[in-house]
């Protein structure tokens, strides 16, 4: 059942955000009562961490085996990442950081914003750090990677117009290389 749980509560949690699910919510989804639930965990915010760390491992150990193929041009590597993100985890990133600041307590949001930069940041920074990849001088790959996903957050919401991750190449593009001619 704490599978079962967890698997509902990631479904309502990034298709409505923290503060919109309720534990109500998922326990009719799953056909039980909130006191099974409460069995499993102590309040919803245990629920949420629970959902984002495994998320954050599996997500995280991908987008790694993702960085370290060769053979990609940088725009292609930067598209599969976005498009795994879009097609496994398909979140409201204004939403999510939202919730990660206002919505959890200090430790639960201190926590999850780890899991946020080792699983999800760190991997596009690796490939941003590669010796083949020339940022411009001042420029450094996590504040990059910040703005890559501010740019391309339209991109990974759900039920996102584009599921094959169409956009992506073009979008990456721009982002790397602009959209003025020199």
């Amino acid at each position: 059942m704490y599978q079962k749980i967890l698997d509902t509560a990631e479904s309502l949690f990034m298709n409505q955000g923290y503060e919109a699910t309720s534990t109500r919510q998922i326990a009719e989804a799953l056909g039980i009562t909130q006191p099974n639930i409460y069995y499993h965990f102590k309040k919803k915010e245990d629920i949420y961490v629970a959902v984002m760390r495994e998320l954050a491992d599996e997500v995280g150990s991908q987008l790694q085996e993702i960085a370290k193929e060769n053979g990609s041009t940088l725009t292609e590597k930067l598209t599969e990442m976005m498009v795994y993100l879009q097609q496994r985890h398909p979140f409201d990133f204004y939403m999510m950081m939202h919730d990660m600041h206002y919505a959890l307590s200090k430790e639960s949001s201190q926590e999850l914003y780890l899991l946020w930069q080792q699983s999800y940041e760190a991997p596009f920074v690796d490939v941003l750090k590669k010796e083949d990849v020339f940022l411009r001088s001042g420029v450094q790959a996590e504040l990059a990677v910040k703005q890559l996903f501010i740019l391309l957050a339209a991109y990974l919401q759900p039920d996102t117009y584009d599921k094959q991750g169409n956009s992506f190449p073009a979008a990456i593009d721009m982002f790397l290389y602009g959209i003025v001619k020199k």
